[in-house]
């Protein structure tokens, strides 16, 4: 294995560790709940209708509700 493969290597296990790290100091932060079918259709004409992913349109409605 080249230098350059394993500086490569070290860095793809470096970006999965820092990934990890990041994803357990949001973990408190992460909600999720199941849908029924029109509500779950509800959201995705609002996610579609403003060009937004779920998490996005999902935040956006929360901060609604509580401001």
């Amino acid at each position: 294995m080249t230098d350059a493969e394993i500086h490569a290597v070290m860095a793809a296990e470096y970006a999965k560790q820092g990934q990890a790290l990041s994803d357990d100091k949001r973990r408190h932060n992460h909600f999720q709940c199941r849908l029924d079918q029109q509500l779950a259709d509800k959201v995705r004409d609002y996610m579609k209708s403003r060009d937004m992913n779920a998490n996005q349109a999902l935040q956006m409605i929360i901060s609604k509700f509580f401001n």
